[in-house]
């Protein structure tokens, strides 16, 4: 059980550098290659929506072909596509290519980035819910939640440090990270059997018990990814940052959060071990102290306290949310169940960057706004449901599971 979680943990880790290590040099890449900045938007988007589109398929994938060789697949096709995009870019910058040819190259590279990311992100949650009882199910959850805390440390640290000698290295080191990784998990990761999936056994995003859960993704993932795209804005406006330290104090504030989501895994695996619904319910309530406290304050500690008390409910969140949508289905369905969890990051990630700057564009306290409205009216709910138990029986029966 011991190597399965460290290899599971691991995975996602290694998934998620993935995504941190290419935002944060994304603009400077196309600044330097002569692009507009909608064009930035363009690849951001395009991988956004091939993460949705093909978390559910693989989380089915790996219901019939097994686990692991899900992932394996996963980090064969990021080590490529990573590589692809790193030599489109290099030939861009070089003068090689240009104009629609590069654009072109640019968008079907990320795609495939976008593409097998949820291969491992789905097939790694699920493999988590194989192994565990349901009552370990909320610990085990921690565990991926802690490794994408890790992964929203580290991504933009190491993508700034390795930056600082070429645009490029944050993406030599995130091939050669991956391709650790999947030799890593080819030798170490225990083999599992397939789960078959009988007749009516498909995952529905709108089953009883489970919907909720994944509009707690959603809710979650949407406040995350504002964070990241307007935070900079936000702070620098209400404090009037020079642009020569803004990215410094925003790398800070967003470290702050991923370190927050990390303590929160922790506290929860070792210590409360609480159902889904508490997690959720306490989480959305610290959600609505990080908001108002952003809303309120203009002094930077404070603006890092939100940072941090952001990340905390953050991570209750997240590990409430991929729990219970674990809990709500039988052991034949998890990775279907897995691939709806993470296609919730992927919609996230294409709602929230146009949501939040035209909301930003009107006023610059909105963003900040709409979060906490969702934060509350989803604590709101979470407290009057929180007395309803059900047993794992009328769970099945709910969801017509033998």
């Amino acid at each position: 059980m011991g190597r399965i979680k460290i290899t599971v943990f691991f995975s996602v880790f290694v998934a998620m550098l993935g995504v941190m290590l290419l935002a944060p040099i994304t603009p400077s890449l196309i600044r330097e290659l002569g692009l507009k900045e909608i064009h930035s938007g363009i690849l951001i988007s395009t991988g956004s929506i091939m993460t949705a589109v093909m978390a559910p398929v693989w989380g089915n994938i790996s219901d019939a072909k097994g686990r692991k060789p899900v992932i394996l697949i996963g980090f064969i096709g990021l080590s490529i596509s990573t590589l692809l995009l790193t030599i489109t870019f290099y030939c861009g910058l070089h003068k090689w290519i240009s104009g629609g040819l590069l654009l072109f190259l640019m968008i079907v590279t990320r795609s495939l980035v976008g593409m097998f990311i949820p291969a491992i992100l789905s097939a790694s949650q699920a493999f988590m819910g194989d192994v565990t009882e349901d009552k370990e199910r909320g610990s085990a959850m921690a565990i991926i939640s802690a490794a994408n805390g890790l992964g929203l440390i580290f991504g933009p640290a190491i993508a700034g440090i390795f930056s600082l000698v070429g645009l490029l290295w944050p993406l030599y080191f995130g091939i050669v990270i991956t391709a650790v990784a999947l030799f890593y998990t080819l030798f170490l990761m225990p083999a599992t059997k397939p789960i078959i999936q009988r007749g009516e056994m498909k995952v529905s995003p709108l089953q009883p018990g489970l919907r909720i859960y994944l509009f707690v993704a959603l809710v979650t993932m949407i406040g995350l990814f504002t964070i990241q795209v307007i935070g900079g804005f936000y702070l620098q406006d209400q404090l009037g940052l020079p642009s020569d330290q803004l990215a410094v104090t925003v790398s800070f504030g967003l470290m702050f959060t991923g370190l927050a989501v990390l303590i929160a895994q922790i506290i929860q695996s070792k210590w409360l071990k609480w159902e889904p619904r508490p997690m959720v319910l306490i989480g959305s309530l610290i959600l609505v102290a990080s908001m108002v406290t952003f809303l309120l304050t203009k002094q930077l500690p404070f603006y890092y306290l939100a940072f941090f008390v952001f990340g905390l409910g953050s991570g209750f969140m997240m590990t409430g949310f991929m729990t219970g949508a674990s809990l709500s289905v039988s052991n034949e369905q998890q990775g279907g169940v897995a691939g709806l969890v993470t296609a919730m990051q992927g919609v996230s990630a294409i709602i929230a960057p146009i949501l939040s700057t035209s909301l930003y564009h009107a006023n610059k306290h909105i963003p900040m706004g709409l979060i906490l409205l969702l934060a509350t009216l989803l604590s709101l709910f979470m407290l009057r449901v929180s007395q309803k138990k059900f047993s794992k029986n009328e769970i099945r029966e709910m969801h017509n599971i033998p």
